[in-house]
């Protein structure tokens, strides 16, 4: 019933700031900016690649919910976007479920509702129906589909979500959106237990991980913020290539020739530090592979 994972919205404290950071790192440009005054804020929407967009919101008024929570919080993730083709399949069944939705709304562009975050680990997340007839992503402004600039990312391929029971994780993501976890695997590295799960368009992925060790840093994330979006993983080119481009971009990060000990799940990554991104934990990630287009989710998850 979620045909992709579109959007990727983060609080930052300063909009121009930010936009320069992730042209910097990540090659992205602005595509569209708009003052959201009925919600406090303004905005900047960046392509990410393949039709998926980061977005950037900065609080414009101090008594708004996001500037109260960008006090509380910090920086940091704060709304995942779904494109669906089934609303009217979708939100009835939500709605049965007892999940907790708010601003159901409906534009000649798009028809839209939110997620509360107690409803799905700590995220709030937006379901959202495009209607115009011309552009398939509204949201990013009217031109964005002629842009010939590319980012340094492929394109965003999966969320993270941090949990404090992965097997109930699973089971609510299952029951409220049809998806089912393709696969399962614990991460020595990251003192995670991971459970990755396609979405629709298959495409696009959530990844619920849960901490299995204590003094570990999603631990102390965990009980710290609670449970919540916790990382966004890109997918790119050559890991090893963006390593060298990083050098010089006075970015913090782990190496990909560090963590090549993941080469064995067929795929490289670079690890950019939430400290250095604005509050986004960021990981890139080169496929290695010719057989399976995004490995994390296992081996038959595409056939």
């Amino acid at each position: 019933m979620l045909d992709r994972l579109r959007q990727v919205a983060f609080l930052v404290k300063d909009l121009e700031k930010g936009k320069e950071l992730y042209r910097r790192h990540l090659g992205m440009e602005t595509c569209h900016s708009e003052d959201l005054s009925s919600y406090g804020l303004k905005n900047a929407v960046l392509p990410a690649g393949n039709g998926t967009f980061i977005e950037l919101l900065q609080p414009t008024t101090p008594d708004s919910s996001t500037a109260r929570y960008l006090e509380r919080r910090g920086e940091a993730p704060y709304m995942l976007i779904f494109e669906t083709s089934e609303y009217d399949r979708l939100i009835p069944h939500l709605k049965s479920l007892g999940v907790r939705l708010t601003e159901e709304v409906a534009t000649e562009d798009y028809r839209h509702c939110f997620i509360h975050p107690s409803s799905a680990n700590g995220a709030l997340l937006e379901i959202l129906e495009v209607t115009h007839r011309s552009n398939p992503w509204p949201s990013a402004g009217p031109n964005w589909q002629s842009l010939t600039h590319q980012p340094l990312t492929k394109q965003i391929r999966q969320m993270a979500v941090l949990v404090r029971d992965l097997d109930a994780a699973v089971e609510r993501w299952q029951e409220m959106f049809g998806i089912i976890a393709t696969k399962r695997f614990h991460v020595s590295f990251t003192d995670l237990e991971i459970a990755v799960l396609p979405l629709a368009g298959k495409d696009t992925f959530i990844e619920l991980a849960q901490p299995t060790g204590r003094d570990v840093p999603s631990a102390r994330f965990l009980e710290r913020y609670g449970e919540g979006i916790y990382l966004t993983i890109y997918e790119i080119k050559n890991s090893l290539e963006m390593d060298d481009y990083l050098k010089g971009k006075e970015a913090r990060y782990t190496s990909s020739r560090v963590t090549s000990n993941y080469v064995n799940l067929g795929f490289n990554s670079i690890w950019l530090h939430p400290a250095g991104m604005k509050g986004a934990f960021t990981q890139l990630s080169e496929v290695l592979v010719d057989d399976n287009p995004w490995p994390p989710a296992g081996d038959t998850w595409h056939l």
